[in-house]
């Protein structure tokens, strides 16, 4: 019993460490778990199922059928007698007869235990953290089948922390990118205002204002792509609409800017890319097509037909009567960023302007390959 035991206490630290990582000790319940708990103890036709955790100075339970009681002590944990050597499975058939659980609280209780069979769960494939845990109240011994199936579901088990504790690390990975991608837009945006701030030629002041316009998109833009998801996929009729929103307090107040959306999910990457294009098509539409206090209208439409989608942003401005600010503005760099984000989705653009406004239309595919 000493052996037994020295061996166990030799891989708390790291057992220790390893159920730490996971995040989940005390957590609340999940259907997920208390469904294979369920499920384990039909197959093995026993009245009490645990997933376990054992820990340096308790045994906790993540999920529990057939019994109320999640926390147990190191004295009434029978799983830690499984987790000190290699082995996959362990079976106490007669527990008031086994050396190592005869004396156990939960043995010698009112509701005695006789039988124990666990299959050992391991972190990372190498550390022996719990057990997915079958008790009966009288002596038995299960069959390879059941055993097989109980080793089965705790490798189920197992994977699901690791996701857990995968994604958990997702997102703090992603909150720190986050934080700095934003500092180094705001910096970058400081030193372009103080670059416009001291340009001596009005031609200067205004590319310069148009640079800042675009890193507060860029900015505005990862702010939003980083709420919606940490995922490769989002949906662009509930990620528009919070663009669009940001973009309307940039029109003149006569100036209204309404959406249709079709439901569509696409990768992040389509999704950043369309969200350009409309931040350079409602600036531009901003900047030329209602001069004098015009009123009208900018429209933002989304469909699909079959594998591709189409984005188009319309305006009722003075389309082709607007006079460039600039020299070559058409092929400027608005246009540039239009053309090198639609290139980079694979989609094609094509653009009308004529007397009754101006209309550019996105034709992208809704899967990238």
């Amino acid at each position: 019993m000493t052996g037994v035991r020295d061996e166990y206490d030799s891989r708390t630290g790291e057992r220790a460490e390893a159920i730490r990582s996971l995040g989940i000790m005390d957590s609340g319940n999940e259907v997920d778990f208390d469904e294979i708990a369920e499920y384990a103890a039909e197959i093995c036709g026993a009245p009490i199922a645990l997933v376990t955790l054992v820990d340096a100075d308790r045994q906790w339970a993540k999920a529990a059928h057939g019994t109320d009681q999640r926390d147990f002590t190191m004295r009434e944990s029978i799983c830690r007698h499984g987790l000190g050597g290699d082995i996959e499975f362990l079976e106490i058939e007669d527990t008031t007869r086994d050396p190592r659980t005869m004396d156990n609280p939960l043995v010698t209780g009112q509701r005695a235990i006789r039988y124990y069979g666990g299959a050992v769960m391991q972190v990372d494939g190498r550390t022996p953290v719990g057990a997915l845990c079958v008790l009966d109240t009288k002596p038995r011994k299960l069959d390879d089948g059941q055993k097989r199936l109980l080793k089965i579901l705790a490798r189920q088990v197992t994977r699901r922390m690791e996701l857990r504790r995968a994604l958990a690390a997702q997102e703090t990975l992603a909150a720190e990118v986050d934080h700095r991608v934003k500092n180094s837009l705001q910096m970058v945006t400081a030193l372009v205002r103080i670059q416009r701030s001291q340009a001596s030629h009005d031609e200067t002041r205004d590319a310069l204002s148009g640079t800042i316009d675009r890193l507060s998109a860029i900015s505005m833009l990862h702010a939003e792509l980083h709420k919606v998801s940490a995922r490769n996929e989002i949906a662009l009729d509930h990620f528009l609409p919070d663009i669009i929103r940001h973009l309307a307090t940039t029109l003149p107040e006569q100036v209204r800017l309404e959406h249709r959306l079709v439901p569509l999910t696409v990768a992040s990457q389509v999704a950043a890319s369309l969200a350009l294009v409309v931040n350079e098509m409602v600036a531009n539409a901003a900047k030329h097509a209602f001069p004098d206090d015009r009123a009208g209208r900018v429209l933002i439409e989304l469909s699909a037909q079959g594998d591709r989608a189409f984005l188009t942003v319309s305006d009722d401005g003075i389309g082709s009567a607007a006079t460039p600010v600039e020299p070559g503005a058409a092929k400027g760099l608005g246009r540039q960023i239009i053309d090198a984000s639609i290139s980079r989705i694979g989609g094609t653009v094509t653009r009308d302007l004529d007397e009754t406004g101006a209309r550019v239309c996105v034709e992208f595919p809704t899967r990238l390959f």
